[in-house]
């Protein structure tokens, strides 16, 4: 019984720990041509919503030094602070696949603290650095368990405490793998 909690746990946990290859911001990926250029946040393509087309770029306020809305051409939309044409300051990220991150961003990135519902029912509330899963935090799964803990290299590393049942466990995170004692 327990391995089979194990393996569901480093299922769920992976899940987790990859979200950053399923739905990273596409400012926040390293290579430049999966990138949005988002260069002049004022221009927005306003071709006919009645006759299909899509409405995107800064749609609402002031997307360059505000507060605004951003449709992004692959559906996801971003709300909240901008500074020099810049994700900076409290807003929300609505991913077109159903995952949602609402939190602070600094310079375009997830910087501080922040709430990740994924998609599948779990979520992340903690600490983010440079976009990334990295500091204290909760990770959350839809059955009720949880692991509190430090995080680093995406969530990929750390070390916590898994509470099931109201039981707790020490547990090492290595390689995506949670391995609790």
């Amino acid at each position: 019984m327990k391995n089979h909690y194990q393996t569901i746990i480093i299922s769920s946990l992976s899940l987790l720990l990859s979200f950053a290859c399923a739905s990273s911001d596409p400012k926040d990926a390293s290579d430049a041509k999966n990138q949005d250029t988002k260069s002049n946040s004022r221009n927005v393509n306003l071709e006919d919503p009645e006759k299909g087309g899509k409405k995107f770029g800064c749609i609402e306020g002031n997307c360059v030094n505000g507060v605004g809305k951003y449709v992004y051409e692959n559906g996801d939309i971003y709300t909240g602070s901008f500074k020099n044409d810049l994700r900076d300051g409290t807003g929300s990220f609505v991913y077109a696949d159903g995952e949602k991150f609402n939190g602070t961003y600094a310079e375009d990135k997830k910087q501080g603290p922040g709430e990740y519902n994924f998609k599948n029912g779990d979520k992340y509330v903690g600490e983010f650095q440079n976009g990334q899963i990295n500091g204290k935090g909760t990770y959350s799964f839809k059955d009720g368990k949880s692991v509190s803990g430090d995080f680093t290299s995406d969530g990929q590393e750390g070390i916590g405490v898994l509470l099931e049942e109201g039981k707790s466990r020490n547990c090492k995170i290595s390689g995506r793998k949670l391995l609790c004692e």
